[in-house]
């Protein structure tokens, strides 16, 4: 029982604290978060950003990647050229079917194609 009492006691001081001073501490929160947006992030932002900049460009870290990123590399540019060759492949066919689809055929080559590519053999008596 002593427990509860003291528990409530402990809560209506607080309530009786916060009723009081109410608005001192919602302009004191308003005040710290207005400093920590202005000034305080800004300078650990840069702070941040210099050590990432420094680790970045660590010349024993650099040693390290480097071949790596030179094999990448290598194995993109093969990648590429290998993807030039066959775009250049597949633009020769499609310029050779257009030339062929727009040349215009003799009559002997459209009688043969409406035949169906089937004709008479020279010297056959049969039809």
């Amino acid at each position: 029982m002593q427990f509860l009492s003291e528990v409530k006691s402990i809560i209506v001081f607080i309530l009786t604290y916060l009723h009081r001073n109410a608005w001192t501490i919602i302009f004191i929160l308003g005040g710290g978060y207005f400093c920590y947006d202005n000034f305080l992030h800004p300078l650990i932002h840069k702070y941040q950003t210099n050590q990432s900049y420094k680790q970045a460009t660590d010349p024993n870290r650099i040693a390290v990647l480097s071949p790596d990123m030179r094999r990448i590399r290598a194995k993109q540019q093969q990648i590429a050229q290998q993807r030039s060759i066959e775009a250049e492949e597949k633009r020769k066919q499609y310029q050779k079917e257009e030339r062929e689809r727009k040349r215009v055929k003799s009559p002997e080559e459209e009688r043969w194609d409406r035949l169906g590519g089937v004709g008479k053999k020279l010297g056959s008596v049969g039809r």
